[in-house]
């Protein structure tokens, strides 16, 4: 019987041959667009498990839609067993065949490659797909400097037990001890490839498999081997925790662009580029239609993947009607209790190649001998699934209009049997960080399960913001425990976002959801552009302070009387990049018509580019009070004044004395004036004397002292009353002429 061939394709070629299958260069009968087949081993395809493995990673694989990813266009399985994949062919070499060539590339190239792979990375983890082995084998490098990721998928099994999935100089620590491979081990493969790029080198080295575990697992990283201005960068991805890596690729690559504009400026990314499509170029006889027809075969390794035959692949534009269009459909066996197949897959093909008056120009490359002398040749080990391996459930048939229409066979049954209606028994979210999640799905047969999958973000729990639904097919087990995830953005430092995900099934089941709070990483410090004090009224000053970052910052600010410090105050600021501020200080009352000068100068930390600012103003006291007069005391003789003053400017009291005197049938009348200026103080107690004659009997003395005090005219009156003695009669006294004034007093 003729060798199966993929319908709807004419082979031109084979470009290479592996332990994987061997890789042929065909187009499109309809289209004629270019395209690469890998027609997987005989070895692979009676390894039900990983068929079962390959075909979940399959329907992942053809919803990629990424600049930086191969296409894959459709998986398809013969009713005899053969299976094969369609890809798109990209014109380009391996970074590989670069490295080999010219040993290294320049730092600004090294990082064009990894960010490329990380964005590639980013949007396949996002729909819950880990690449497994990345390394320079699997990066092409077109002729434009652009790089594409290939190869997505099951590592190939080597044989040996013990040996996790992946390649050895590429594989994180926790592979080593056989956990999963995950997002963090793409990221450390990634970094593992960037540093080999810099450098020239592998990150470790070794002489046996036992050497190479410990060196990924406990010998120190090799930061000081790579430019200073990416070391942070290795550190990172190379972390021996994956927790201590970035928490996505999406969020390596901002941490790589800060650090290239850094220290490569802003048009680091063009310069890389034009220098990786020098390289590129250098080996364009390399390039896939550039080859000769007749293709080497190529060897296995440690270090071979599932579909590691260095596949040249070619990114024609096709298009229809002047738009984009990437069809693709997965076509699986349709089986019968285990029956021979009884239908042939048939999938959409590839759409036509756009009109362009640029050549296309695809490449294939057949996949290198690992470049490791130290390892064993033979496969990678193949992770095992705890999948079911029940025989593969048929998926409807789509044919393109322009296509061949599908022959279905017809089947003979020979019996009735109808199927309990499908449940699903179980549904829950096992665990959330919050970037990936990972589910359980129970089911009551091995039938076909829909798994709808909802990620939602927002500033609070009231507050999210749902993003586009992820739809899992389920089939091949009645027990399933994907792991999915989304590319969310790193929360902006300083800052927390929750996040939630909710599932549900067809049939109906759920839905299920877990929310947890994700924090951002705490902000670097800012520099502080600028600090000014826009108003000063001795009281509260209104101050700016611009910053070039969210970080925190601590800004103080002190008040000062009459050039002495009296009081500081400082605050806390973060969050943003300009803070208008209002600080207040106490520096207490101002004396009446006293005048104080009250000043704040106001600091940061980290110290702002202008320095320390100052401002002064004048503060005059209030006016003060008039002073007050009170007479304590007035015997007629001696009055005690008391005299309380705002300040201790000068007051002027007056005093006038009035005698009235009535004597027998006379009224007199005599006066008397004193003042005295008192000063130097608020509180005052003063004194006066009067002295006036006064008969010895027969009078009345009505003596009054009044008080005025200057400035403001406040006064004080008191009167002393004194009755004298009756005088005797004057037969039996003396005369009254007889008699003397009263005492002088």
């Amino acid at each position: 019987m003729s060798e199966w061939t993929v319908p709807g394709y004419r082979e031109i070629r084979e470009l290479g041959v592996g332990g994987s299958g061997r890789v042929v260069l065909a187009t499109y009968e309809s289209t004629g667009a270019f395209v690469a087949i890998k027609y997987l081993s005989e070895r692979l395809r009676n390894d039900p498990e990983f068929l079962a493995g390959f075909q979940r990673e399959a329907r992942l694989m053809v919803e990629l839609q990424d600049a930086h990813i191969v296409k894959l266009y459709e998986y398809v399985q013969s009713p005899y067993g053969d299976a094969a994949i369609v890809m798109e062919l990209v014109d380009g070499v391996p970074l590989r065949r670069i490295l080999a060539e010219h040993g290294t590339t320049s730092p600004e190239a090294a990082l064009v490659v990894l960010k490329g792979s990380l964005l590639g990375l980013s949007t396949a983890h996002a729909q819950g797909v880990v690449h497994r082995d990345y390394k320079p084998e699997n990066v092409l490098i077109q002729a434009d400097g652009t790089s594409k990721l290939a190869d997505f998928g099951v590592a190939a099994l080597s044989g040996e037990q013990g040996v996790p999935s992946g390649t050895p100089s590429y594989m994180a620590p926790e592979q080593w001890s056989s956990n999963p491979a995950s997002p963090a081990t793409d990221v450390y493969a990634a970094t593992c490839v960037f540093f080999e790029c810099l450098t020239g080198r592998k990150p470790y080295r070794a002489d046996h498999l036992a050497g190479m575990r410990h060196a990924h697992q406990h010998a120190p990283i090799p930061t000081m081997e790579v430019p200073s201005s990416v070391r942070a960068l290795v550190g990172r991805g190379m972390a021996k925790n994956p927790m201590d890596r970035p928490p996505t690729a999406r969020a390596f690559v901002a941490d790589l662009e800060a650090a290239a504009v850094a220290a490569y400026g802003s048009d680091w990314e063009e310069r890389g580029r034009r220098h990786l499509a020098e390289l590129a170029t250098l080996l364009a006889l390399l390039f896939p239609l550039a080859r000769p027809a007749s293709a080497p075969e190529v060897g296995t390794s440690l270090a071979r993947t599932v579909l590691s035959d260095r596949l040249g692949h070619f990114a024609p534009r096709f298009a229809i009607g002047g738009s984009l269009v990437a069809a693709v459909v997965i076509a699986v066996l349709v089986a019968s209790n285990g029956a021979t197949p009884v239908s042939e897959g048939t999938t959409l093909r590839p759409p036509a190649q756009s009109e362009s008056p640029e050549p296309v120009v695809p490449t294939v490359e057949p996949t290198e001998e690992s470049t490791e002398p130290t390892e064993p040749t033979g496969e990678t080990v193949t992770d095992p699934t705890d999948e079911a391996t029940d025989p593969p459930v048929a998926q409807p048939p789509v044919t393109d209009p322009t296509t061949t229409p599908t022959v279905t066979p017809t089947v003979t049954a020979t019996a009735t049997v109808t199927p309990a209606p499908l449940k699903v028994t179980g549904l829950a979210v096992s665990s959330f960080d919050g970037q990936s999640a990972s589910l359980r799905v129970r089911t009551s047969a091995n039938r076909p399960v829909s798994l709808r999958v909802v990620f939602a973000e927002g500033p609070d729990t009231d507050h999210l913001v749902a993003r586009p639904a992820q739809v899992i097919p389920l089939a091949g087990a009645t027990t399933y425990t994907p792991v999915v995830q989304d590319a969310f953005t790193a929360p902006a430092c300083g800052k927390t976002v929750y996040r939630r995900i909710t599932i549900a099934t067809t049939p109906k089941a759920g839905p299920v959801s877990k929310t947890t709070p994700i924090k951002g990483p705490a902000c670097p410090p800012p520099a502080v552009q600028s600090v000014a004090i826009a108003s000063w009224d001795g009281t509260t000053a209104g101050v700016e302070v611009k910053t070039d970052g969210p970080g925190p910052a601590k800004v103080t600010a002190v008040f000062a009387r009459d050039g002495k410090p009296a009081q500081t105050k400082s605050t806390n600021i973060s969050g943003k990049t300009t803070y208008p501020l209002s600080l207040k200080g106490d520096l207490g009352e101002v004396a009446c018509e006293k005048v104080a000068v009250f000043s704040v100068t106001v600091t940061t930390e980290p110290a702002a580019a202008n320095g320390p600012q100052t401002k002064q103003v004048r503060v005059p006291g209030p006016q003060c009070a008039p002073p007050t007069v009170k007479i304590a005391s007035w015997n007629g003789r001696t009055a005690s004044v008391q005299v309380t003053s705002g300040s201790t400017a000068p007051v002027k009291l007056t005093v006038s004395i009035v005698q009235h005197l009535r004597y027998g049938e006379r009224d007199l009348e005599f006066k008397d004036a004193q003042s005295a200026t008192l000063e130097g103080d608020t509180q005052y107690t003063k004194e006066f004397s009067a002295s006036f004659k006064q008969p010895q009997c027969g009078f009345t003395d009505e003596r009054v002292i009044t008080v005025s005090a200057s400035p403001g005219g406040a006064t004080a009156t008191s009167t002393s009353r004194i009755v004298g003695p009756a005088c005797p009669d004057p037969e039996t006294e003396e005369s009254p002429s007889q008699g003397t004034d009263g005492p002088i007093l």
